[in-house]
This record gives structure tokens, C-alpha cells and sequence, in this order.
């Protein structure tokens, strides 16, 4: 079955990714002329790697400004190894052209990087070996959210042949006029506990400046080569290279002097009852991935003035993906992003024996988390286990987003703790709705868990969080 398929077996999966962002913000990157010379080398070397005028011109429109280009497109670098032998019925049917390829529903439409695919129909094999994909960035849209298992979806969709429009670190300042007119039919959106993605934000940024004393990192980009400095900014390198405060200046002041890189400082300030809430409320807006809350990205489809506004034509599903951990469960989050994939496929015209066929053919384009790749959400450098008090300060300060999960879980599964938002775009309550009836189950109980393990914070009824900690300690 295709499901199974999409586990991938034994085999090993090489790729390179290269991602363009281009969408720029003064506490989210270095120096301007840092970002010209680093997306002057990727188009140098993507345009000497793959050839075709059209693939350059797509190229060179995915470095544009943001007012020009929202691309954020992902390429790769594949090598291929044997697909398993495959029985002589499976290598005919394998053998014979894709007609829904050539069918696609508007908004899709196949691109390869190794010789245009032109008229003729393609086989699975030809596939793959021409480094095919279904350009959906017309009718998609990804938002992702940092430090919530966004790379391990961005991934999973290049492998399996799809490539989408990615908003990353923040959504574009067109994108709600694309929602709205009717241009983009499908977004995506990666779901993490609201408290535990703020912390992992937290921890990540204070991991990448450069300590004060004692640090053996290569500091960036005084000690980097200009030549190199695309490849080793310490986002990708982490246990390598760091950040010069000068980099960020007023976030690596906040996190480190302001803080002293302790999430349990900044967490127990944001308690409306301290003396520190309204400076600390302002200090997170500098903090990457932290400053923007899910209720941030999602705004204009929660005001009552666009509630009613998205064409019939326009956003017609809205797909969440869950990344949070139950006990007694065994799904992940990239089970979940493989029923996406295939979503995604039916969705624009591939039926499912078509689909199947792809994927046995398929000559394994995983992309490696690669030396340019090592993105160390995981390391623990630094890192501070965040206290109780801290928590529920931390979750009442994100109650809007707490009020968001509920409002996709629609009043059938509202809490005696949250009241859902008044106004949402019916759209926001479908949010668990596609995919397969187990996986739907999975992610409304995911969105329940996290609400489930908040909501001795989020009851205000307990009074201040000290007062709440104690209770809940008590009982």
C-alpha cells in the first residue's frame, strides 16, 4: 500500500537542499551585504548545477525582492541508487506513461531539473530520474513556523516529488491578499505546543550568539572567510560558529545581558502581575521565532472583517500538522506529513494507483540533513529546564494561542477553561479535517493534549500563578 510506501524502506537517501528566504527583517539576518553576496554565490552555483533557460529564469525570480518574489524554493542535488527488483507486472505497469501527470488540476503542474519533460508523457522512472517535482507554489501555501518540526515537513515534500510556497520566519505581506482573492486553495500549518515552541525559540537563539567568556566557537563573520560565509552561519553550524553580538544586536542584548540566556527570567517577567510584564512583552519582538505567536501568523482569517471574505474559489482547505508527543500513541509528526503528501497529490489530480506506481519507482531523493544542514534543535547546550511558575506565566502570555487550538477544535470539544475566538473564518475549524479517519482522530487529540497539559495555567479562576503552582502542588 502507498502508506507503507512512503516509509522508504532501507535505502539510503542522498540529496543536498538549499532554501532561498526572502522575506528580510533586520533582527532575522546579518548585514544586508552579507545576504547579496550569500544569495550571489547559491544562483552562481544553482545556475552552473542545472541547466535550461526556463530552470534559470525560475532561479534567478526566486532571489527577487519580496515585493517582487515570495519564492522560497527548495532544490536539490540528487544521487540515486537502484530502486529494489521490482516483479514484471510492477516494472510494465511502472513502464507506462502517467496520463494524470499530464492532467493536473490548476494550480500544479510538473517541472524537472534534468531535461524538460516537453510533451511526451513521463513514466515513474522517468520521474525520478529527471528530477522531477509538482510545482504546487501557485496553489499552496506553507506556513512555517519556526522551532515547530516545519524542516522535517519542508523535507518530507521534496522527497516525495513536491514543492510548495513556504512563508519562513513570518508570513509574506502579500499573503492574506492571496488568501483572500482566491489565488492560494490550500494552506499548511505546523502546530506545536504554543509553550514548548517558545522556549525551543528561546533556547535556540541563546545557543547561537557567542558567549562573553570561554567560547571555543569560530565567531561569524569576523573569523569566517567572506568566501564561506554562506556555508557556515551558525544557524546551519551551530557547535562550530556563532553569532557576533553585532550581528544581533538588540536581541543578543535581551537574551544574554537583559535574561542571562534563562528562559525562566524572561518567562516569570511575562506574569502580568510582575513589575517587569510591559518591558518584557516588548522584549520579546526581538526574539526570532518567539515574536510572532500562531494567533500572529494566523490574524487575518481570525477578524471579523475577513471572516466572510475568502472567495468560494479561494482557501478551500487548511491543513494542520501536528508535532506534540502523547503518551500511549505512536504517531509522529512525520506520519502525519506523509498523508499531506499524499493529500496533496490527490488534491491536484493523481489518483491513487497513479500514485502508488510513482512512489514504488521512486530513486530516493530524502534530503540529507547534510554538513550545511546540521540544524541543532536538539542540542541541549545552554538550555534551562523552565519551572513551573514560569510556565503558567508563559502560557497565560500565549493564551491566544491556546484559544486558537481550541477554536479548530470548534465547540464539540470546547474546555471549561478557554472560550474559542468569537470570530474565525469557518475555514480555521477544518483544520484537523483531511487526511484518513485515524489521522484526523490523531490530530484532534494532539490539539487536546496540549490544551489538556495548560489548563491548570489557563485557569484564571486559581488566581496569580504563584497562587495557582501552589494549588495545583497542594491537591
Amino acid at each position: 500500500m502507498y502508506f507503507a510506501q512512503l516509509r522508504f524502506g532501507s535505502h539510503h537517501y542522498i540529496a543536498e537542499r538549499v532554501a532561498f528566504d526572502t522575506t528580510h527583517h533586520p533582527y532575522d539576518m546579518p548585514a544586508a551585504a552579507v545576504c547579496k553576496l550569500h544569495n550571489i554565490a547559491l544562483l552562481l552555483f544553482l545556475l552552473l548545477l542545472f541547466g535550461g533557460v526556463a530552470l534559470q529564469q525560475q532561479i534567478k525570480n526566486s532571489l527577487l525582492p519580496a515585493d517582487q518574489s515570495n519564492y522560497n524554493d527548495v532544490t536539490t542535488s540528487v544521487t540515486s541508487t537502484q530502486p529494489d527488483n521490482k516483479s514484471s507486472a510492477e516494472d510494465e505497469k511502472a513502464g507506462e506513461c502517467l496520463l494524470p501527470l499530464q492532467n493536473l488540476s490548476q494550480g500544479a503542474f510538473v517541472q524537472c531539473r534534468k531535461s524538460s519533460p516537453s510533451q511526451e508523457c513521463l513514466t515513474a522512472s522517468e520521474f525520478w530520474e529527471r528530477q522531477c517535482y509538482l510545482n504546487m507554489t501557485e496553489s499552496v501555501r506553507f506556513y512555517h513556523l519556526g522551532k515547530g518540526g516545519g524542516g522535517t515537513i519542508l523535507f518530507s515534500l521534496v522527497e516525495n516529488g513536491i514543492v510548495v510556497r513556504r512563508d519562513h520566519p513570518r508570513p509574506s505581506t502579500h499573503g492574506i491578499e492571496e488568501l483572500l482573492s482566491g489565488h492560494v486553495t490550500t494552506l499548511l500549518i505546523n502546530i506545536r505546543d504554543p509553550l514548548d515552541r517558545f522556549v525551543s525559540a528561546f533556547n535556540w537563539r541563546s545557543l547561537l550568539f557567542c558567549q562573553r567568556d570561554g567560547e571555543h566557537r569560530k565567531k561569524y563573520p569576523s573569523e569566517v572567510d567572506d568566501k564561506d560565509r554562506g556555508r557556515y552561519q551558525p544557524h546551519l553550524r551551530p557547535q562550530e560558529f556563532c553569532y557576533e553580538k553585532s550581528s544581533f544586536q538588540k536581541e543578543a542584548t535581551i537574551i544574554q545581558r537583559l535574561y542571562n540566556d534563562d528562559i525562566n527570567k524572561l518567562a516569570e517577567s511575562l506574569c502580568e502581575e510582575s513589575s517587569n510584564f510591559e518591558h518584557a512583552v516588548e522584549h520579546t519582538k526581538f526574539i526570532s521565532h518567539a515574536k510572532l505567536s500562531m494567533e500572529g501568523w494566523l490574524r487575518p482569517l481570525l477578524l471579523d472583517t475577513n471572516t466572510t471574505s475568502i472567495k468560494p474559489q479561494g482557501l478551500t482547505k487548511f491543513m494542520a500538522i501536528t508535532f506534540e508527543q502523547q503518551s500511549g500513541h505512536n504517531s509522529s509528526l512525520l506520519e502525519h506529513t506523509h498523508e499531506a503528501v499524499q493529500q496533496l497529490y490527490f488534491d491536484h489530480g493523481v489518483d491513487e494507483e497513479t500514485l502508488d506506481i510513482l512512489m514504488s519507482r521512486k530513486t530516493l531523493r530524502l534530503p540529507r540533513v547534510s554538513e550545511m544542514m546540521t540544524h541543532s534543535s536538539n542540542s541541549t547546550a545552554k538550555r534551562k529546564v523552565l519551572g513551573a511558575v514560569g510556565k503558567c506565566c508563559l502560557a497565560r502570555f500565549l493564551e491566544d494561542d491556546y484559544r486558537l487550538i481550541q477554536s479548530m477544535l470548534g465547540d464539540a470539544n470546547a474546555s471549561n477553561v478557554l472560550d474559542p475566538f468569537e470570530y474565525v473564518h469557518p475555514i480555521i475549524r477544518e483544520a484537523c479535517e483531511w487526511g484518513s479517519p485515524t489521522r484526523r482522530q490523531l490530530c484532534r487529540a494532539d490539539l487536546q493534549s496540549m490544551l489538556h497539559r495548560r489548563a491548570e495555567f489557563l485557569d484564571r479562576s486559581l488566581g496569580t500563578c504563584r497562587d495557582a503552582v501552589t494549588l495545583v502542588d497542594e491537591s
